[in-house]
């Protein structure tokens, strides 16, 4: 299977760099059929996702066949905690209709040689400390909070980061 970037909502240009991000790792590669799932899914979402009464400007990417990214742009407006709370509940969905973990913020994806790899927190910690893992090594920040930390964040050198 080849990698595959999807991008399903508002063109990802258009969205404000101050908009809100949220980035899940998948422990699990999609195949294809979960990824025409996400996006069918992310679609009928994003249709109805709503802030304060107003459709939120949002969109998803779907990057390396590991991650989903959701932006949302409220155009300046806060984001109502009911359209955080849809949007976490919609991963949560997600997850059971994919059987995959996205929640799990203890795991940790790294690059291996052009290969998105999966650790547990702890265990790459111990990887890098025995030198299996090079501090150079760029890692997904699943972190990141704004589309502009996504754009300059996401995928970083190990080095320097909060790992």
């Amino acid at each position: 299977m080849t990698e595959t970037t999807l991008h399903i909502g508002i063109d990802f240009d258009l969205i404000d760099n101050q908009a809100k991000a949220w980035v899940y790792t998948s422990n699990l590669e999609f195949t294809d059929s979960q990824l025409a799932d996400i996006e069918k899914y992310a679609e009928v979402f994003l249709s109805q996702w709503d802030s304060h009464g107003k459709l939120v400007k949002g969109a998803f990417q779907i990057l390396k066949n590991r991650f989903i990214a959701v932006f949302a742009d409220t155009e300046g407006d806060t984001m109502c905690g009911r359209a955080q709370d849809g949007s976490v509940k919609f991963i949560k969905e997600l997850e059971e209709i994919l059987e995959v973990k996205l929640m799990d913020r203890m795991l940790v994806a790294y690059d291996n040689n052009g290969v998105v790899e999966i650790l547990p927190f702890m265990e790459l910690r111990n990887k890098i400390a025995s030198g299996e893992i090079s501090k150079t090594t760029n890692f997904y920040n699943g972190l990141v909070t704004t589309k502009e930390e996504f754009l300059t964040d996401w995928e970083r050198p190990i080095e320097g980061s909060w790992i």
